[in-house]
């Protein structure tokens, strides 16, 4: 269960962009009672504005994999930017205790595992996606044909089929403009990188507009 209040609830856009965004997630799933954790970089591939699937690999070693051929019920944990609120920050009437904000997005499928040719796909387009981020890219192409032979026996792919998204953006959507304006300022004013982005998107729901609950609340998606 994943507790989620409609104030904390946000729009398929603001989700995805979280999760591409990020490009890391913690995979988690269950199987005869034990819990199983891999922390890795992810594909997130979206099709008119929906996520599909979420694809990546993990090492051979890691025993994961083989218990997703078993029970394939899956969730990604996307960890977005989090920072400390103080309640300074806010206006004299406003009674609030200092808290944390947060963003972070569970995403639940079903995980199958790739062939030969869908792991090569994983791995060139996680090269691509994540060195179109640098100002210069190194080419995947000029990697040694044998190496790469030699490296990828050690991996397995796999693509989870997402079925259902749960974001949940704890940024103070239903206090006052006011409120909000100070707590944005208070963050920016700490430097920190993770408080700027929690400052960025509080200041996403300022004004009338911003306050009311989201009106796409992720209906594209189903419960299996």
């Amino acid at each position: 269960m994943f507790y989620r209040p409609e104030r904390t609830q946000t729009t398929c856009v603001a989700a995805i962009e979280l999760m591409l965004g990020l490009g890391f997630a913690t995979l988690v799933s269950t199987e005869n009672g034990e819990l199983h954790f891999s922390h890795i970089p992810v594909l997130v591939d979206v099709e008119s504005g929906i996520v599909t699937r979420i694809r990546g690999h993990v090492a051979r070693a890691n025993e994961h994999w083989r218990s997703l051929e078993r029970q394939r019920e899956a969730v990604f944990v996307f960890n977005g930017p989090n920072a400390y609120v103080s309640a300074q920050w806010y206006t004299k009437e406003c009674p609030a205790a200092p808290s944390w904000s947060y963003a972070v997005v569970h995403a639940h499928g079903t995980v199958d595992l790739l062939d030969s040719a869908g792991l090569d796909q994983v791995v060139d387009d996680l090269v691509k996606v994540n060195e179109s981020r640098l100002p210069a890219q190194w080419s995947i192409a000029d990697y040694s044909p044998a190496r790469r032979a030699a490296l990828m026996p050690h991996i397995v792919g796999f693509a989870m089929t997402v079925t259902r998204l749960e974001p949940k953006f704890n940024v103070k959507r239903h206090y006052s403009d006011a409120d909000k304006r100070g707590a944005i300022a208070g963050l920016i004013r700490t430097g920190k990188d993770d408080a700027r982005q929690i400052a960025s998107l509080m200041a996403q729901t300022l004004s009338q507009e911003g306050d009311r609950p989201a009106n796409d609340i992720l209906g594209n998606y189903t419960k299996t």
